[in-house]
């Protein structure tokens, strides 16, 4: 029944939706979770997942729906749905992006963590800033997202951030990411535009 509803509901979504979240179950407090380098259970284990894991974004499902895809380090890793149930993540209203969520972006290496009171930025050149809240937005017609956050310095330094839940890969990890972003930076003698993937780090 958990692996039917788990099927069911990603794929209810359409071709490029934004990730769903589960959390582990039916594994002894003794025990993890093994995450496999492929889906199968003869495949290399390559890490594991807490018996109480929550949080943890899933990306995809194989062929027959029995493996989620999850982020596994800097690669892909794969678990078996028989052990996942749907979770719920806090959000930033009224966008479905993930409190917590990280950003990152390569080629210039940088970072943007952000939630619904502050964001932290961090750049090769421009140095770390933090940012308080000012404003989030689902597109119009859309359920959550795309979605635009806006970030803002008493100095008038301003971050327009717009998160898609589409799949998105950094050019230099095996990791597939649950979202994309796009970043503008408004400063004063500044303007920065920046593309990146994010996701949820997990609990």
């Amino acid at each position: 029944m958990i692996r039917a509803s788990l099927v069911a509901l990603i794929l209810a979504s359409p071709v490029g939706a934004e990730p769903a979240y589960y959390r582990v179950v039916g594994v002894a407090g003794d025990d993890s979770l093994n995450i496999r380098s492929a889906p199968g259970a003869n495949s290399p284990d390559i890490g594991d997942l807490s018996h109480e894991a929550r949080a943890i974004e899933v990306t995809g499902l194989n062929d027959d729906g029995t493996w989620a895809r999850i982020a596994a380090g800097e690669r892909d890793g794969w678990v078996s749905t028989r052990f996942l149930a749907p979770d719920t993540v806090p959000t930033i209203a009224p966008t479905s992006v993930p409190q917590g969520m990280l950003c990152v972006g390569t080629e210039p290496f940088w970072s943007l963590g952000l939630n619904d009171t502050m964001a932290r930025y961090r750049h090769p050149t421009d140095g770390q800033m933090d940012l308080g809240f000012e404003s989030a937005l689902a597109a119009e017609g859309r359920l959550g997202t795309p979605a635009m956050l806006t970030y803002v310095t008493d100095r008038n330094d301003v971050i327009d951030a717009t998160i898609t839940g589409v799949t998105c890969t950094d050019g230099m990890s095996d990791r597939t990411y649950g979202w994309s972003v796009t970043l503008r930076l408004f400063a004063p003698g500044q303007n920065r535009f920046l593309e990146g993937c994010c996701s949820l780090p997990r609990e």
